[in-house]
């Protein structure tokens, strides 16, 4: 009794799956299986209505750090659009849809890694957010006749970049972002460059608050949304440069260590390469001849703990590859200065922290 019941069962699942499936094919719930025109399945047209002027119903999706598109194939076939070609604002092959059955009915569908320049995503940062947008084509059916227009929708997902709370408080604070890329296109985090005032990290500078050379300023660079226990971020490389173009460059750090020549209060590290944050003090100073000192980190991610060992001055062993650079720009407010002749003091210039540069480049791991 107990077998012949099993058998019938099993000749029923048996009659489903052959139902489903259209020569090397299966049907979705919405699709039929035409076999005197091909053996392929076709939309079931009378399942969804001719809706006109009304806008694709397309589902997009902001997780695991990608574009999740998804679209019904049938409800487009229905409302004369052509399915064939339906990509975002890229003509390469793994920017276009495909169809996939999504709950039973067929979906074109498409995952892309929200990577700036994929498929010619564009990532906006602002002090709070890190947004990447692109457009989304669904074109019109042309042969025999077209019967509806053109559709371009926007898309957009946002990520708030979650760093410390003084964000919300502070005027105009001095911080720097930059998008870098997970390996192999897993991912994309923003990485973030912060000044304070404290050694304590807590009060953000501000492009107002007045700086004198000798004056220590504390540096933090970070990306909030990396899994510790995947990466550790480390700023291989700090160096001042007079001009933006960083072609003359004068070393602060190097290999993950103060450079050979600078003084041991002029740099000192606070945590790099273990973590997913780098700190450092700094003194502000001023670059012979010239009004204006553009500061650069070289970053990497590590997948494992990358921490330099200092005992004294820099190595000149090689280093992690470096993967993408973050800046900010220091320029005098007042060229004009004292000397106390009746002290060994020397002569103090007032300075203040302007904009930071957003440098826009994209990390690309080993």
């Amino acid at each position: 009794m107990k077998t012949t019941l099993l058998l019938s069962v099993l000749c029923a699942v048996m009659a489903v799956a052959a139902s489903l499936t259209c020569g090397s094919d299966s049907c979705a719930t919405d699709e039929i299986c035409n076999t005197t025109i091909s053996t392929a399945c076709q939309c079931n047209t009378t399942v969804y209505p001719f809706t006109r002027g009304v806008s694709p119903p397309v589902n997009l999706t902001c997780t695991g750090a990608k574009f999740n598109i998804q679209v019904s194939k049938c409800w487009l076939e229905k409302n004369g659009y052509n399915t064939s070609d339906i990509r975002l604002n890229s003509t390469n092959p793994e920017c276009f849809t495909a169809r996939q059955i999504v709950d039973g009915t067929s979906e074109l569908t498409l995952n892309r890694s929200l990577i700036a320049s994929d498929c010619n995503t564009a990532a906006e940062m602002n002090s709070t957010h890190v947004t990447y947008t692109n457009r989304l084509y669904i074109f019109g059916k042309t042969n025999p006749i077209r019967i509806t227009n053109d559709a371009v929708l926007n898309i957009s997902c946002a990520y708030p970049l979650n760093i410390n709370v003084a964000l919300n408080v502070t005027l105009h604070p001095i911080l720097g972002t930059t998008v870098i890329n997970g390996p192999n296109g897993t991912g994309s985090y923003a990485a973030v460059m912060m000044a304070f005032t404290e050694s304590t990290y807590t009060t953000l500078l501000s492009e107002d608050y007045p700086l004198k050379v000798e004056d220590t300023i504390y540096l933090s660079v970070q990306v909030p949304d990396l899994d510790a226990k995947t990466f550790k971020l480390k700023v291989i490389n700090i160096y001042a440069s007079p001009t933006n173009s960083s072609d003359q460059k004068y070393y602060l750090l190097k290999n993950g260590c103060p450079a050979s020549d600078v003084s041991p209060d002029e740099l000192t590290v606070g945590m790099n390469g273990n973590g997913i944050e780098s700190r450092f003090a700094m003194k502000v100073f001023q670059i012979a001849n010239s009004n204006a000192v553009y500061l650069f980190a070289d970053l990497s991610l590590c997948t494992t703990d990358c921490a330099t060992n200092c005992p004294s001055q820099a190595k000149d062993a090689s280093s992690n590859d470096i993967a993408g650079k973050v800046g900010i720009f220091l320029n005098a407010a007042d060229t004009s200065y004292n000397v106390d002749t009746s002290s060994a003091s020397g002569f103090s210039m007032p300075w203040t922290l302007s904009a930071l540069i957003f440098s826009w480049i994209l990390m690309k791991l080993m």
